[in-house]
């Protein structure tokens, strides 16, 4: 089954442009094509079914056919304009997704973390930047072997789905963040989403600045950290460094 990826750029007063991604399926192209590299059997329809937030099959693709990569902090990863001709896979580090506006202001759209995925589209080139924000490890797939495998695998088709999905739903909740809560709030969220991704109970390390945090959430350097005080004052953060917090109540 041959899918076709699209990404549609939106605008917004706070996030210059975010990823849109929509699927469309045709026939599977007749046997004798190429012999897919996971050796999935080709499926007439996908099963109904939900995936793990893991996405097993894409994952195993990535084990099978990927090469991996070292970057150092600040390093750029992909390059805005440059040919669009690889997925990435995140495997420890962060990193951040930005965009350069008409009048030279930087937007964050997102931050991607462990086991994150970066580049699925169907543009020739890339729109957008990806930098490391620490020392980040990846892994590299040829956009050619993601292409070839998604016209054999029903599984791999609908892991993309819930991937895109996943992705237009946690963009859409920024948007509303970002339209309707004040900058504590918007510091706050930030903060619980991303330290729900790690063990709780110890302090988490922020690995980017506040100029990055700032950059993410439509609001001055200045005010982020006075949100933080905000919120160590009221309880909700306990601050060890300026780079080490955690979250102590989830109410204000």
């Amino acid at each position: 089954m041959n899918i076709v990826m699209r990404n549609a750029s939106v605008a917004n007063e706070q996030l210059a442009r975010a990823e849109q991604v929509s699927l469309k399926t045709a026939p599977m192209p007749a046997n004798g094509a190429t012999r897919p590299v996971l050796g999935l059997r080709p499926h007439s329809a996908p099963e109904t079914r939900r995936h793990s937030p893991n996405y097993p099959t894409l994952t195993a693709l990535f084990e099978a056919a990927s090469f991996q990569r070292h970057c150092q902090p600040d390093s750029t990863i992909l390059l805005h304009g440059e040919s669009a001709d690889a997925l990435y896979q995140i495997v420890s580090g962060t990193v951040r997704c930005c965009m350069i506006s008409a009048e030279g202001n930087r937007q964050i759209p997102c931050f991607s973390t462990r086991k994150g995925f970066i580049g699925i589209t169907e543009q020739d080139h890339w729109h957008f930047t990806a930098e490391a924000v620490d020392h980040v490890v990846i892994n590299v797939l040829p956009r050619s072997v993601l292409e070839r495998e998604l016209k054999h695998s029903a599984p791999l088709q609908e892991e993309i789905r819930a991937y895109v999905d996943a992705l237009i739903e946690n963009r859409d909740t920024q948007l509303l963040t970002l339209v309707s809560t004040k900058a504590s709030e918007r510091v706050f969220r930030f903060l619980r989403d991303f330290a729900a991704k790690r063990p709780s109970g110890d302090f988490i390390a922020l690995p980017m600045c506040r100029r990055d945090i700032a950059d993410h959430l439509g609001l001055s350097v200045e005010t982020v950290s006075r949100a933080f005080s905000n919120l160590k004052r009221s309880g909700r953060i306990d601050l060890a460094t300026c780079e080490k917090y955690r979250i102590t109540s989830l109410t204000g």
